[in-house]
């Protein structure tokens, strides 16, 4: 690893200290847990930093139940992403430094904080291509070795349209996540999702909605 890598990893390390956010997360979809949007009047474009409505509808379905679910825009940090995330089910604790700025969406379910269970967007400033970012995601001192992930898979076929890899992980017995890696018009960044296994019912398609919502700021 080169000198600038050790640097980059420093660097990442205290952000994601200063986020609280040293671990990740998955979200594997069931055919029985989805999420269905409600349909929009005006279907905005993810190249689009126009303004988006400050909350909105979609149909969740968990064990096959669908109910209504209400979301709301989270775009704090309107000049990297903004998307929408269900409020009652979630705490959104941002932060930016020199190193970057990352958010992080912590599950809230019931009023019961818990924070091994989140989704937790990332945009590194020193990280400027897909190449850098595999490299900081991979690297023998990066992200996934650092955080003792173990890999269950990697595809390149995701369903979001700014993720170019989804990587599958497991921590211990009680652990699962994914790391995605983004990159959308000239930013990369990545993204991961970590719950309880406990979680496997709830967490997913509650996630998959802020995935589904993620735009990035042209």
């Amino acid at each position: 690893m080169t000198l600038k890598l050790v640097n980059l990893m420093t660097g990442a390390i205290l952000l994601v200290t200063t986020l609280g956010c040293a671990t990740s997360a998955q979200n594997q979809l069931s055919s029985e847990n989805s999420v269905t949007p409600a349909p929009t009047a005006i279907q905005l474009s993810y190249n689009s930093k126009a303004n988006r409505p400050a909350t909105k509808t979609a149909t969740i379905s968990i064990e096959g139940e669908k109910s209504p679910i209400t979301l709301r825009l989270y775009n704090q940090y309107s000049d990297l992403f903004s998307t929408y995330f269900p409020e009652k089910d979630f705490i959104a604790e941002g932060s930016s430094s020199g190193e970057g700025t990352g958010v992080r969406f912590i599950a809230n379910f019931g009023g019961s904080k818990n924070d091994n269970a989140y989704i937790h967007v990332a945009f590194l400033n020193d990280l400027k291509n897909l190449n850098q970012l595999r490299s900081f995601i991979n690297g023998k001192n990066g992200l996934i070795a650092s955080n003792g992930w173990r890999v269950v898979s990697r595809s390149q076929k995701v369903a979001y349209p700014w993720a170019k890899e989804k990587i599958v992980f497991s921590k211990g017995k009680d652990i699962v996540g994914d790391v995605y890696l983004g990159q959308q018009n000239g930013k990369v960044f990545y993204v991961i999702l970590q719950f309880p296994v406990a979680y496997g019912d709830g967490f997913p398609p509650r996630a998959d909605l802020i995935l589904q919502n993620l735009q990035v700021t042209r």
